[in-house]
């Protein structure tokens, strides 16, 4: 974590501040939460959407603040402490990370996707921790703010940090790119993830592209180059000739190759560059996140060897294609988000597991605009291809994904629910039956606390 004199830190705002106490005491770690303040920490109040940070300022400094940033337009600035004056907070926290980046001296890794960003994160921050001293982005810390907050929580020794960046809209990628300055950018693909903002697919292409900006002099481009969307993309950006660029993919036509991919019940199997493989994850898809980080980790000088420990004792996150055994039913919770091409992925990797009664539970997918319903009911009727007993729905729109599923799957159970109280009682019997279940529906419908209470309610 970033570990400065306060003074240190005025210097790198270029900020005004109240010498309410000593500017030669250092500071340890900020946090925007004053609940989680502890001994040491610069407090960063933030306007959320119904809060206004500043108005907790006294239970940061009851919990151990050493100084705060604080607005000019706000009143009453705490005496206790020392106050660093800025214009905005939020604008102020993303200058420190900036600053507090150009004096690291480590290798930086970006990486941004539609689908596959979490799982690419955490699968080559476990490689890279095999030859370096290595962070990564912790849970989802991906925007604007959280960004910003994983830079400062790097420490003065880490070698190598991973740096998840997402985003919702044209020009906020370009943002975060000057400040992460990474040396490798990977794009992990392209789906429809934002559409209701960003309008087009090509628009979500040329956003995703935006984090190349970041990239010095001799940096590398990774991406998914099985998506012409994403070619079309690099070829319209008009890269610098002194970046180098390497696709991945199924398709010859890559730079990097994977092949002969299997699902094993203890992960997947498969083959770059002649060299077989084995990831500790589940999902045939985790295959292309996976050549991804392959080419970043050999670009930065490991191995196969060190590449091949890293893949076998990945250190996920949570929520994405987790496996609960609640007594005889196996869960398998990709609760986090959802949008055609994970649901599709989800499902298929479903297809892979030898349990003969599965059940699929899908809520509604977010933020796909105003064709909404109808990819709703696409995802419904491309599901008629897989062996699947029931499709359980649930959410507004989720009600055309049981539409399209009961027009197309002639042997299959069909089931819409308006509530997650009346779905649990509809699943609690399958606990006790040998089956599989997966969950999946977007952040927002909360799926996961319908895993949750199935798990708890086995204890």
């Amino acid at each position: 974590m970033i570990i400065r004199s306060i003074d240190a830190i005025i210097r790198m705002l270029d900020a005004d501040y109240i010498e309410n106490a000593d500017i030669e005491e250092k500071i340890q770690g900020v946090c925007i939460d004053s609940r989680k303040v502890v001994e040491g920490n610069l407090y960063i109040p933030i306007h959320g959407a119904n809060n206004n940070g500043h108005a907790y300022v006294q239970q940061a400094i009851d919990n151990g603040a050493r100084a705060v940033l604080w607005e000019r337009r706000e009143a009453n600035p705490p005496k206790e402490i020392v106050v660093i004056l800025v214009d905005d907070t939020t604008a102020a926290l993303q200058q420190l990370a900036k600053a507090y980046r150009d004096q690291l001296n480590m290798k930086v890794v970006g990486v941004t996707g539609s689908n596959g960003k979490t799982s690419t994160k955490d699968i080559l921050a476990s490689v890279l921790a095999k030859h370096f001293i290595t962070q990564k982005t912790l849970g989802n810390y991906n925007n604007e703010i959280g960004v910003p907050l994983t830079l400062l929580s790097l420490s003065e020794n880490c070698e190598a940090a991973v740096v998840e960046m997402g985003m919702e809209n044209l020009q906020e990628l370009s943002f975060l790119t000057q400040i992460v300055r990474p040396d490798i950018a990977i794009i992990s693909n392209v789906g429809t993830a934002h559409l209701e903002n960003l309008g087009t697919m090509e628009n979500i292409a040329r956003a995703k592209m935006e984090i190349t900006e970041g990239l010095g002099e001799h940096g590398l481009l990774i991406y998914n180059g099985d998506q012409q969307l994403l070619r079309n993309a690099a070829i319209e950006k008009q890269i610098p000739g002194c970046i180098k660029i390497r696709t991945f993919g199924k398709d010859e036509q890559n730079d990097v190759v994977v092949h002969q991919v299997r699902q094993l019940p203890d992960g997947l199997c498969f083959s770059i560059k002649d060299q077989v493989y084995h990831l500790d994850m589940i999902g045939k898809h985790q295959a292309m996140n996976a050549t991804a980080a392959w080419i970043a980790a050999r670009a930065l000088g490991l191995d196969e060897e060190e590449i091949a420990q890293g893949f076998a004792s990945v250190e996920k996150t949570g929520l994405r294609n987790e496996l609960v055994r609640v007594n005889q039913c196996l869960i398998l919770n990709d609760s986090y988000k959802s949008n055609p091409q994970s649901a599709l992925a989800a499902v298929d990797t479903m297809e892979e597991f030898d349990i003969p009664y599965k059940l699929a539970v899908l809520g509604d997918m977010l933020e796909l605009g105003e064709t909404s319903d109808m990819i709703h009911y696409t995802l419904g009727k491309d599901i008629s291809s897989y062996h699947l007993q029931e499709v359980l729905t649930i959410g507004d729109m989720a009600c055309y994904i049981a539409q399209g599923a009961r027009d197309n799957m002639e042997h299959t159970l069909v089931r819409h629910f308006t509530d997650k109280e009346e779905l649990l009682n509809y699943l609690r019997p399958y606990m006790h039956k040998e089956c599989m279940l997966l969950v999946k529906g977007s952040r927002g419908m909360k799926l996961d606390e319908v895993v949750d209470e199935l798990v708890k309610e086995q204890q």
